[in-house]
């Protein structure tokens, strides 16, 4: 009997959750846009060139999901592809949702602990890889901006309020993930003190034992970390398929610029724009860096697209980026959400 109330409160606790999440992602993708105006210029677009903006929307979030794999494997922890085709996609997902991008790690090693996946080596996985995305954004930026200097320069102007705030944001991003990766004693330190101030608000119901049951973590986590830091050609591969990832979100501009008929610039231009806008936007606090990447756009390519074009550009752009891709990622976070679910009952 227990038992059956038991399996019906955790259908209902599913339930609840999937609707909240509907009603979330639905949210995000109608605040502040035009829908008409989007499925009027996917009628009129090259269709070709936006399924060629789909596919570097694909290969961005798989990336994510190769490095998870290389990492794993080199934790002796190996995920299957698929597996980890599908954390990508719920950090995808969950950081799109939250502002500042903050809620897809965690949810991945939720899920992660939920197809027993320890804490210590999920945590280690995901810093590993939230480090090098910085660095690879901070680094893709530098490249473009070097290859094509004025376009950089003009593009920069035109975002001077955002992307100060975007470099200072993903530097010191990527400076704290390096910390908690190489330091022994701040992970250990900071956990401590969280579970001193939780025992005396009374939040932690026994200090004793979830102290040592965090140390027990605390040291794997040191031990998978130390594994990280011996290997440096696993940080070269890293690196390369992170490169490879902003490449791809990248391109997704100039295949809308393709799609709206245009052919007189190079990719390399349209990429130096958006890495630049990215860099910018990525850290703004708002679900998805919605408002800050839509007004970004405009400033950012307001030299590359007519003033008639741009605001379909804009709207082509972001509903292959985020809104075709949050809706897909939604259908996999259900998918794995049911799994495991499942699986506990």
């Amino acid at each position: 009997m227990s038992f059956n109330k038991e399996k019906k409160g955790s259908y209902g606790r599913n339930l609840l959750l999937m609707l909240l999440l509907t009603a979330i992602t639905f949210a995000v993708i109608l605040s502040g846009n035009d829908m008409e105006n989007l499925i009027q210029a996917l009628k009129t677009s090259r269709f070709m060139w936006l399924l060629a903006g789909f596919v570097c929307m694909f290969i961005f979030v798989s990336c994510e999901a190769v490095n998870m794999y290389q990492i794993s494997h080199s934790l002796k922890q190996p995920l299957p592809l698929s597996r980890c085709e599908q954390y990508a996609f719920i950090g995808f997902y969950f950081s799109s949702i939250t502002p500042s991008a903050s809620g897809g790690q965690p949810v991945q090693m939720y899920y992660m602990k939920k197809d027993n996946i320890s804490l210590a080596d999920s945590s280690v996985m995901i810093l590993f890889i939230v480090l090098v995305y910085q660095l690879a954004m901070l680094m893709f930026a530098g490249i473009t901006a070097l290859l094509h200097p004025g376009l950089a320069v003009r593009t920069a102007g035109h975002l001077k309020y955002l992307l100060p705030f975007g470099l200072i944001m993903n530097g010191g991003a990527a400076a704290l993930m390096a910390l908690f990766l190489t330091s022994k004693k701040i992970v250990q330190n900071l956990l401590l003190l969280l579970l001193r101030a939780g025992a005396r608000l009374h939040l932690v119901k026994h200090p004793r034992e979830s102290r040592e049951h965090w140390l027990k973590e605390i040291r794997r986590y040191q031990q998978s970390a130390s594994v990280i830091r011996q290997k440096p050609l696993l940080f070269i591969r890293v690196l390369m398929a992170s490169l490879l990832q902003m490449a791809a979100l990248s391109s997704v501009p100039y295949c809308v610029y393709r799609a709206l008929g245009y052919s007189a610039l190079r990719p390399g231009e349209l990429m130096t724009c958006q890495s630049i806008l990215t860099l910018s936007a990525s850290a703004m606090p708002t679900p998805g860096a919605v408002g800050a990447a839509e007004g970004g756009f405009l400033f950012a390519f307001k030299d590359i697209f007519d003033a008639e074009n741009i605001k379909t550009a804009m709207l082509l752009s972001r509903g292959i980026s985020l809104y075709i891709f949050l809706i897909i990622s939604f259908c996999v976070c259900m998918t794995v959400h049911i799994r495991t679910s499942q699986s506990k009952i």
